[in-house]
């Protein structure tokens, strides 16, 4: 009986083709004309103008005032020179110091601008209003991230540390508070890692990234300032 197949088989062949997976569809990335800028939101390059729609792919940065970038598609590089947060604009400067005005998204950050490190002792010598702006342009990674001002650490105060204050209380983690730094303090009496009692305070670290990190402590840890 060759040539004829039994009627089986030919079930058989019908139920495995069903049972393929389908083909899934072309990966393709979205259309950047897609992404509209919030006003006085930081200003995103091409990458993370992208991320922010798919939530997939690279992140990308915001970004700021000395930050070497490069147009997109191009190997050609720009330093930063302004950055509007209001129309999402930035100003770039080349080699012969011809200044142009594009979108951030026409750029991606290659490198970002680099600043010294933040000393331990810099608000010993200030006053409350002039800790407050101090502290605001550091959050802000020197205007990179255009929330934080001196209205968000309106309500911050004077503290001194009592001890160390290591990451989490772990003694082998780095210290985020040096023992008798002066440093910018919420009271605010919230709630840390789930618990509701005892209330904690947060603190302003200059120390564990570029532009620091609020940290919840314990109000034993840190001394409000009179």
């Amino acid at each position: 009986m060759t040539g004829t197949r039994h009627p089986s088989h030919e079930a058989e062949s019908a139920a495995y083709i069903l049972r393929l997976p389908p083909v899934p569809p072309a990966s393709s990335r979205p259309d950047i004309s897609a992404y509209v800028h919030t006003p006085d939101n930081p200003v995103l390059d091409r990458e993370a103008a992208l991320f922010s729609l798919t939530m997939n792919g690279r992140p990308g940065s915001a970004i700021a005032d000395g930050d070497l970038v490069r147009l997109v598609d191009t190997t050609t590089r720009r330093l930063v020179t302004a950055v509007d947060h209001h129309t999402g604009q930035i100003t770039v400067t080349d080699d012969r110091a011809a200044i142009s005005t594009l979108p951030g998204t026409d750029v991606d950050v290659v490198t970002r601008a680099k600043h010294p490190p933040v000393p331990d002792d810099l608000l010993e010598q200030l006053t409350l209003p002039e800790a407050r702006a101090r502290m605001a342009v550091i959050a802000s990674d020197y205007g990179r991230y255009p929330q934080y001002t001196a209205t968000y650490f309106a309500g911050w105060v004077f503290g001194r540390v009592a001890t160390d204050i290591h990451w989490r209380g772990d003694p082998h983690a780095p210290v985020d508070f040096p023992a008798g730094q002066r440093v910018l303090v919420r009271p605010d009496n919230r709630p840390v890692y789930g618990m509701s009692r005892p209330h904690t305070m947060t603190a302003y670290s200059t120390r564990r990234s570029r532009h620091g990190e609020a940290i919840a402590v314990w109000p034993h840890q840190i001394h409000l300032e009179a």
